[in-house]
Formats: C-alpha cells, sequence, structure tokens
C-alpha cells in the first residue's frame, strides 16, 4: 500500500491497526479503513498521485414544503398593519408621517392617527406581505409604535 502526501510516497504495510507515517517533519496517523478504502492511499505501487474521492451524495429538500411555508408568509389573506397610541410622539408627526410613508390622504391620516389616539389602536390598513412590511418597518424606524399581523380574508 502507498500513502501519497503532497509529492512523496511511502510504501505502508498491510496492518489492522491505525497506520502511522511521517514526513516533511509532520506525523500522519491514518485508519485503515481511510487507507483501504482509497480515499487517502492507493495500493497500486506506483505512487502515481493523490486519490479522487468520490462526490458526496446529496440530499434534496421537497419543494412542496417551501412552498406551503412560503404561501404561509406571502398567502392572499393579507397583513394588517396596526398603529398603537404612545405618548412621545405628537400627533402631527403621526398623521405627517401616515401621510408621507403610506400614501394616504390628510384626513386618512389623521382619522387614523385619532382612533389610535383615543382608543390606543387603529388599523392603518390591510396590504399584501411585502407592502405591510414595508409599511411596517418605516413607521417603526419613525419612532412609531406599530405592528403588523395576518388576517383572514373570511373574517
Amino acid at each position: 500500500m502507498v500513502l501519497a502526501m503532497g509529492t512523496s510516497a511511502f510504501i505502508l504495510p498491510q496492518t489492522s491497526g491505525p497506520i502511522v507515517a511521517r514526513g516533511k517533519g509532520a506525523l500522519f496517523t491514518v485508519h485503515p479503513s481511510l487507507a483501504l478504502s482509497g480515499a487517502i492511499a492507493s495500493s497500486d505501487g506506483g505512487g502515481s498521485g493523490p486519490a479522487v474521492l468520490d462526490k458526496p451524495e446529496t440530499i434534496e429538500k421537497s419543494k412542496v414544503e417551501d412552498s406551503v411555508k412560503e404561501k404561509e408568509k406571502h398567502g392572499s389573506e393579507g397583513w394588517e398593519v396596526r398603529l398603537f397610541n404612545d405618548p412621545m410622539n405628537k400627533r402631527e408627526f403621526v398623521a405627517r408621517c401616515l401621510t408621507e410613508i403610506c400614501g394616504m390622504s390628510d384626513g386618512q391620516s389623521f382619522q387614523v392617527m385619532m382612533q389610535a389616539h383615543q382608543s390606543g389602536v387603529a388599523v392603518i390598513g390591510r396590504y399584501n406581505f411585502e407592502l405591510a412590511e414595508l409599511y411596517h418597518n418605516s413607521l417603526r424606524d419613525n419612532g412609531l409604535l406599530v405592528d403588523m399581523r395576518p388576517v383572514d380574508d373570511d373574517a
């Protein structure tokens, strides 16, 4: 059996225990099952070069499982973006953010802001996931207390 390391090759005896080889100042221990499998050593005696490993087997995931999760997240049921009352922001600032970020009219943004101020929470609107996430993140970045939650169509 020949153990190939870099440009050096070593002839090793057939043993049942671990194989120890020394080369270029390093000590290598090779388990016999690896040496005999051809993963590290070749038994042709010629020392023709390093052995080639087989490509590992790959397991493909089921794409049905991924599409179900994607549908749950981006489904047609819509997402509600809600605004909560907070004592930090002035009412005019909240209304201005709703107008500029969500594209509401001044009257609509004022109504949503007042409902949040009086009852503690108001629904800004129902949107698909991407748009709801955009509005949620933009309003939150401006310091408003908002959240988003999935909504069923039949409710």
